[in-house]
């Protein structure tokens, strides 16, 4: 049995040559390729994974990076790279803390055929505070497997089902994710969208054993917060993301159109709302799609932008619910 493990990384020299080692320290009966996407980092990023490739010759394999390709490029042509049986991604800034991990993910697929993707337990870092927080990811048993339902129902509030670090799939599901269709949709993150697409094909599985350490902390990819130019852009990817599924999978959709252009005017309010911009968060009001003028969250708006004092009571309001939630997860 031959496990590939495709580690995505971008302008993580602090962090990267431990997830490096952590992967290498792996033992078990089985052939371990490490093929890493270093998507031209302006840090030592490159330096450090060429070192280990130089090392381990027989095992690590270095991609070329003559431009940058984003989080979905660099996703697609590194899964494409690996050839084994089994596929695992893990960032370039987490890490194994088990040595047998890949191989008890192995084994539970190979006793369990109808299992397709296997998340990993461990811990959550927090960098900021220091801390090591038991509890990644649900266990879960192919026969209990929520996917599905987690990704295609009204209970649907954001997020992925199993954290991306440590995910193995068997390889020949790849078949189903078509990445050049994403990356012409310009999706914003990988995770998302491959496992809800993965939970209509196959079933998902995780063992209790805590396997890998998920790094937190606010510079991290997976934080887009309302100080970050990117966030607008991000969560109208997000809801591109969502119209794909849709797409594809016609019979499960929950969010129709008016739902996302209900999300996308809520996301750009709250933006006005935080940069305490009383002008554009009514205009924004004013111009609203007639369809979602009475939602309650438009209505809501309407409410905090009654008034400058309003305005700025709901501005405060969230920014403290905003700061309190960006130290509980950093």
């Amino acid at each position: 049995m031959k496990v590939s493990v495709a580690v995505i990384t971008y302008n993580q020299e602090k962090t990267i040559g431990q997830t490096l080692d952590s992967i290498l320290m792996q033992k078990g009966n089985f052939e371990l390729e490490v093929v890493i996407g270093e998507d031209c980092s302006k840090d030592g990023t490159w330096r450090i994974c060429k070192e280990h490739e130089e090392r381990f010759p027989d095992r690590v394999r270095l991609l070329p990076n003559t431009q940058n390709l984003g989080i979905m490029g660099n996703v697609a042509r590194t899964f494409r790279s690996c050839s084994g049986d089994l596929l695992s991604i893990i960032a370039g800034d987490d890490y194994y803390c088990d040595d047998h991990a890949v191989e008890k993910q192995m084994q539970y697929l190979l006793q369990h055929p109808s299992a397709g993707v296997m998340g990993a337990n461990g811990y959550r870092c927090y960098v900021r505070k220091g801390t090591m927080v038991p509890g990644l990811n649900q266990a879960v048993t192919d026969g209990e497997d929520k996917a599905k339902e987690f990704y295609f129902s009204s209970s649907y509030t954001g997020g992925v089902y199993f954290k991306p670090v440590g995910l193995m799939i068997r390889r020949d599901l790849l078949q189903v994710l078509d990445f050049d269709e994403m990356m012409r949709r310009e999706l914003p993150v990988e995770d998302y969208p491959m496992q809800a697409i993965l939970s209509q094909h196959t079933s998902f599985a995780c063992l209790p054993d805590l396997l890998v350490v998920y790094r937190i902390y606010k510079e991290s990819a997976t934080f887009v917060s309302l100080d970050d130019a990117r966030y607008l852009d991000y969560h109208k990817g997000l809801v591109n993301t969502r119209r794909y599924l849709n797409e594809l999978f016609p019979n499960d959709v929950y969010m129709t159109e008016a739902d996302l252009k209900e999300y996308l005017f809520y996301k750009e309010f709250l933006l006005y709302l935080h940069k305490l911009d009383f002008k554009r968060a009514k205009a924004l009001i004013a111009t609203a799609d007639p369809q979602i003028k009475e939602s309650v969250k438009v209505r809501r708006a309407r409410a905090f932008a009654k008034s400058r004092f309003h305005f700025l009571f709901a501005h405060l309001t969230k920014e403290y619910k905003t700061r309190r939630a960006l130290d509980n997860n950093t």
